[in-house]
Protein backbone atom coordinates (compact mmCIF):
# COMPACT_ATOMS: atom_id res chain seq x y z
CA UNK A 1 0.00 0.00 0.00
CA UNK A 2 1.42 3.42 -1.10
CA UNK A 3 1.36 5.90 1.89
CA UNK A 4 1.10 10.03 1.40
CA UNK A 5 1.52 11.77 5.03
CA UNK A 6 -1.05 14.83 5.19
CA UNK A 7 1.13 16.10 8.32
CA UNK A 8 4.98 16.69 8.80
CA UNK A 9 7.49 18.84 9.87
CA UNK A 10 11.07 19.60 8.78
CA UNK A 11 13.24 22.12 10.69
CA UNK A 12 16.74 23.38 9.66
CA UNK A 13 18.49 22.50 13.27
CA UNK A 14 15.76 19.82 14.56
CA UNK A 15 12.65 20.17 16.56
CA UNK A 16 13.63 20.75 20.52
CA UNK A 17 10.91 18.67 21.67
CA UNK A 18 9.75 17.69 25.17
CA UNK A 19 13.68 17.31 26.40
CA UNK A 20 14.94 20.85 25.06
CA UNK A 21 17.16 19.33 21.80
CA UNK A 22 16.88 17.43 18.85
CA UNK A 23 16.82 14.03 18.98
CA UNK A 24 17.70 13.47 15.18
CA UNK A 25 20.90 14.48 13.12
CA UNK A 26 19.60 16.04 9.65
CA UNK A 27 15.79 15.27 9.64
CA UNK A 28 15.10 15.43 6.15
CA UNK A 29 17.85 12.57 6.30
CA UNK A 30 16.17 10.66 8.23
CA UNK A 31 12.37 11.12 7.16
CA UNK A 32 14.00 9.99 3.84
CA UNK A 33 14.81 7.02 4.92
CA UNK A 34 12.01 6.27 7.03
CA UNK A 35 10.02 7.32 3.65
CA UNK A 36 12.06 4.53 1.44
CA UNK A 37 11.13 2.10 4.01
CA UNK A 38 7.16 2.67 4.35
CA UNK A 39 6.67 3.72 0.81
CA UNK A 40 5.92 7.08 1.42
CA UNK A 41 4.49 9.16 -2.11
CA UNK A 42 3.97 12.53 -0.79
CA UNK A 43 3.94 14.85 2.23
CA UNK A 44 2.43 17.77 3.18
CA UNK A 45 4.68 19.83 4.94
CA UNK A 46 3.13 21.89 7.35
CA UNK A 47 5.02 25.33 8.25
CA UNK A 48 6.03 26.73 11.59
CA UNK A 49 8.03 29.52 12.52
CA UNK A 50 6.55 29.71 16.12
CA UNK A 51 8.07 29.51 19.54
CA UNK A 52 11.75 30.22 18.09
CA UNK A 53 12.26 26.64 16.58
CA UNK A 54 12.93 27.84 12.99
CA UNK A 55 11.90 31.50 12.38
CA UNK A 56 12.83 30.52 8.62
CA UNK A 57 10.84 27.70 8.23
CA UNK A 58 8.87 28.93 5.10
CA UNK A 59 11.99 29.43 3.04
CA UNK A 60 13.95 26.45 4.35
CA UNK A 61 10.79 23.85 3.58
CA UNK A 62 10.78 25.60 -0.06
CA UNK A 63 14.44 25.11 -0.09
CA UNK A 64 13.90 21.10 0.79
CA UNK A 65 11.25 20.68 -2.15
CA UNK A 66 13.18 21.71 -4.96
CA UNK A 67 15.31 18.81 -5.36
CA UNK A 68 12.43 16.80 -4.11
CA UNK A 69 9.31 16.41 -5.87
CA UNK A 70 7.23 14.48 -3.12
CA UNK A 71 7.41 17.57 -1.07
CA UNK A 72 4.24 19.65 -0.65
CA UNK A 73 4.61 22.79 1.58
CA UNK A 74 2.26 24.64 3.62
CA UNK A 75 3.77 28.54 4.70
CA UNK A 76 3.20 29.25 8.28
CA UNK A 77 1.31 32.48 9.09
CA UNK A 78 0.40 34.03 12.32
CA UNK A 79 -3.56 34.54 12.62
CA UNK A 80 -2.97 38.01 14.09
CA UNK A 81 -0.89 39.51 10.85
CA UNK A 82 -3.13 38.59 8.39
CA UNK A 83 -1.88 37.96 4.73
CA UNK A 84 -2.74 40.44 1.82
CA UNK A 85 -3.55 39.34 -1.30
CA UNK A 86 -0.37 39.99 -2.66
CA UNK A 87 1.38 38.57 0.00
CA UNK A 88 -0.47 35.28 -0.54
CA UNK A 89 0.27 35.53 -4.41
CA UNK A 90 3.97 36.05 -3.24
CA UNK A 91 4.00 32.78 -1.04
CA UNK A 92 2.23 30.48 -3.63
CA UNK A 93 4.65 32.27 -6.24
CA UNK A 94 7.39 30.72 -4.14
CA UNK A 95 5.43 27.27 -4.23
CA UNK A 96 3.86 26.54 -1.38
CA UNK A 97 0.58 25.20 -2.07
CA UNK A 98 -1.44 26.70 0.90
CA UNK A 99 -1.34 27.96 4.45
CA UNK A 100 -0.79 26.63 8.41
CA UNK A 101 -2.46 28.26 10.78
CA UNK A 102 -2.14 27.89 14.34
CA UNK A 103 -5.66 28.99 16.46
CA UNK A 104 -5.48 27.32 19.68
CA UNK A 105 -6.98 30.00 22.00
CA UNK A 106 -9.93 32.56 21.23
CA UNK A 107 -7.77 35.88 21.00
CA UNK A 108 -6.04 33.71 17.43
CA UNK A 109 -9.75 32.87 16.42
CA UNK A 110 -11.07 36.31 16.73
CA UNK A 111 -8.24 37.53 14.92
CA UNK A 112 -8.37 34.57 12.01
CA UNK A 113 -12.51 35.84 12.12
CA UNK A 114 -11.13 39.04 10.67
CA UNK A 115 -9.22 38.27 7.60
CA UNK A 116 -10.11 40.35 4.78
CA UNK A 117 -12.39 38.96 2.21
CA UNK A 118 -9.39 39.79 -0.45
CA UNK A 119 -7.52 37.12 1.47
CA UNK A 120 -9.53 34.45 1.12
CA UNK A 121 -11.14 35.40 -2.63
CA UNK A 122 -6.93 35.25 -3.59
CA UNK A 123 -6.68 31.81 -1.83
CA UNK A 124 -9.63 30.34 -3.20
CA UNK A 125 -8.67 31.47 -6.73
CA UNK A 126 -5.61 29.04 -6.12
CA UNK A 127 -8.04 26.24 -4.45
CA UNK A 128 -4.99 26.33 -1.55
CA UNK A 129 -5.04 24.01 0.94
CA UNK A 130 -5.22 25.34 4.45
CA UNK A 131 -4.10 23.03 7.23
CA UNK A 132 -5.56 24.74 10.71
CA UNK A 133 -3.88 22.97 14.18
CA UNK A 134 -6.92 24.09 15.56
CA UNK A 135 -8.76 23.73 18.88
CA UNK A 136 -12.69 21.87 19.35
CA UNK A 137 -14.14 25.17 21.29
CA UNK A 138 -12.32 27.55 18.52
CA UNK A 139 -13.33 25.04 15.44
CA UNK A 140 -16.80 26.44 14.79
CA UNK A 141 -15.17 29.58 12.77
CA UNK A 142 -14.00 27.69 9.90
CA UNK A 143 -18.06 27.16 9.27
CA UNK A 144 -18.13 30.78 7.26
CA UNK A 145 -14.78 30.05 5.62
CA UNK A 146 -15.68 26.86 4.38
CA UNK A 147 -19.13 28.44 2.91
CA UNK A 148 -17.27 31.72 1.57
CA UNK A 149 -14.51 29.55 0.03
CA UNK A 150 -15.72 26.37 -1.54
CA UNK A 151 -12.35 25.92 -3.64
CA UNK A 152 -9.98 25.64 -0.35
CA UNK A 153 -9.56 22.62 1.26
CA UNK A 154 -9.41 23.27 5.05
CA UNK A 155 -8.02 20.50 7.24
CA UNK A 156 -8.11 20.02 11.11
CA UNK A 157 -5.08 18.81 12.04
CA UNK A 158 -5.09 15.93 15.05
CA UNK A 159 -8.27 15.12 14.55
CA UNK A 160 -9.37 18.35 16.22
CA UNK A 161 -7.17 18.36 19.40
CA UNK A 162 -9.70 16.56 21.12
CA UNK A 163 -7.20 16.44 24.48
CA UNK A 164 -5.91 13.60 26.70
CA UNK A 165 -7.57 10.61 27.61
CA UNK A 166 -6.65 7.89 30.22
CA UNK A 167 -9.32 5.44 29.68
CA UNK A 168 -11.05 4.80 26.35
CA UNK A 169 -14.55 6.93 26.02
CA UNK A 170 -17.17 5.22 24.35
CA UNK A 171 -18.56 6.12 21.04
CA UNK A 172 -20.97 8.20 21.79
CA UNK A 173 -19.06 10.18 24.35
CA UNK A 174 -16.45 10.25 21.38
CA UNK A 175 -19.03 11.84 19.29
CA UNK A 176 -19.94 14.41 21.88
CA UNK A 177 -16.81 15.40 22.50
CA UNK A 178 -15.92 16.00 18.78
CA UNK A 179 -19.59 17.49 18.15
CA UNK A 180 -18.26 20.90 17.09
CA UNK A 181 -15.69 19.51 14.47
CA UNK A 182 -18.48 16.96 13.60
CA UNK A 183 -20.42 20.08 12.80
CA UNK A 184 -18.14 20.60 9.63
CA UNK A 185 -18.99 17.41 8.41
CA UNK A 186 -21.52 19.22 5.96
CA UNK A 187 -19.03 21.55 4.03
CA UNK A 188 -17.71 19.27 1.36
CA UNK A 189 -14.23 21.41 1.48
CA UNK A 190 -13.77 20.40 5.26
CA UNK A 191 -11.45 17.76 5.97
CA UNK A 192 -9.57 16.00 8.87
CA UNK A 193 -6.05 14.39 9.84
CA UNK A 194 -6.30 11.47 11.59
CA UNK A 195 -3.08 12.59 13.49
CA UNK A 196 -1.22 13.01 16.62
CA UNK A 197 -2.32 10.40 18.37
CA UNK A 198 0.06 10.25 21.37
CA UNK A 199 -1.34 13.71 22.34
CA UNK A 200 -4.64 11.89 22.87
CA UNK A 201 -3.17 9.21 25.17
CA UNK A 202 -2.59 9.56 28.58
CA UNK A 203 0.75 8.67 29.12
CA UNK A 204 1.49 9.65 25.46
CA UNK A 205 3.39 6.29 25.12
CA UNK A 206 0.67 4.14 25.52
CA UNK A 207 0.65 2.84 21.98
CA UNK A 208 -1.58 1.48 20.22
CA UNK A 209 -3.18 4.63 21.65
CA UNK A 210 -6.99 3.10 22.28
CA UNK A 211 -8.34 5.93 23.42
CA UNK A 212 -8.37 7.35 20.39
CA UNK A 213 -9.76 4.97 18.43
CA UNK A 214 -13.27 5.87 18.89
CA UNK A 215 -12.48 9.53 18.01
CA UNK A 216 -11.42 7.86 14.68
CA UNK A 217 -14.05 5.66 14.20
CA UNK A 218 -16.51 8.56 14.66
CA UNK A 219 -14.75 10.54 12.38
CA UNK A 220 -14.27 7.96 9.48
CA UNK A 221 -18.23 7.72 9.66
CA UNK A 222 -19.07 11.25 9.94
CA UNK A 223 -16.62 12.50 7.36
CA UNK A 224 -16.70 9.85 5.41
CA UNK A 225 -13.64 7.73 3.63
CA UNK A 226 -12.86 10.27 1.88
CA UNK A 227 -12.12 13.57 3.48
CA UNK A 228 -9.88 11.76 6.42
CA UNK A 229 -6.19 11.80 5.91
CA UNK A 230 -3.18 9.66 7.65
CA UNK A 231 -0.16 12.29 9.42
CA UNK A 232 2.69 10.83 11.21
CA UNK A 233 3.29 14.13 13.27
CA UNK A 234 6.98 14.15 12.28
CA UNK A 235 9.40 14.50 14.06
CA UNK A 236 7.45 16.01 17.16
CA UNK A 237 5.50 12.50 17.55
CA UNK A 238 9.16 10.79 17.98
CA UNK A 239 9.02 12.36 21.14
CA UNK A 240 6.39 10.39 22.40
CA UNK A 241 6.90 6.78 19.40
CA UNK A 242 8.42 5.12 16.88
CA UNK A 243 8.19 6.61 13.66
CA UNK A 244 6.40 2.42 12.51
CA UNK A 245 3.84 3.38 15.24
CA UNK A 246 2.97 6.75 13.54
CA UNK A 247 1.51 4.54 10.48
CA UNK A 248 -1.12 2.55 13.19
CA UNK A 249 -4.36 4.10 12.67
CA UNK A 250 -6.16 3.41 15.87
CA UNK A 251 -9.43 1.67 14.93
CA UNK A 252 -8.85 1.96 11.34
CA UNK A 253 -8.39 -1.93 11.22
CA UNK A 254 -12.43 -1.91 11.74
CA UNK A 255 -13.59 -0.52 8.34
CA UNK A 256 -12.75 -2.02 5.37
CA UNK A 257 -9.66 -2.13 3.29
CA UNK A 258 -10.55 0.40 0.79
CA UNK A 259 -11.06 3.01 3.67
CA UNK A 260 -7.56 2.26 5.12
CA UNK A 261 -5.87 2.45 1.53
CA UNK A 262 -8.02 6.01 1.12
CA UNK A 263 -7.17 7.37 4.36
CA UNK A 264 -3.31 6.28 4.84
CA UNK A 265 -2.99 8.07 1.21
CA UNK A 266 -5.19 8.28 -1.44
CA UNK A 267 -7.11 10.92 -0.35
CA UNK A 268 -3.87 13.08 -0.10
CA UNK A 269 -2.91 11.89 -3.63
CA UNK A 270 -5.89 12.85 -5.18
CA UNK A 271 -5.92 16.10 -3.16
CA UNK A 272 -2.65 16.82 -4.75
CA UNK A 273 -3.70 15.43 -7.66
CA UNK A 274 -1.27 13.05 -7.89
CA UNK A 275 -1.18 9.22 -8.97
CA UNK A 276 -2.66 6.74 -6.83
Amino acid sequence: MILADAHLHLFRHGFPGVYGRALLGSEIDVYEAFRAKHDIAAGLIVGYQGDGIDPENNAYIRELATTRSWIVTLAYVEPGAMPSAAAIEALIAAGHSGLAVYVLDDRAAAALSAWDAATWRALEAHGAIVSFNIGLPQIGILAAIAEASPRCRLIASHMGLPGTHRETPSRDAARAELAPLLALAPHPNVYVKLSGFYAVSDPSHAWPHSAAAPFVAVLVEGFGAGRCLWGSDFSPALDHVSFAQTITVPGLDAFDEATHAAVMGGNLLRMLGRST
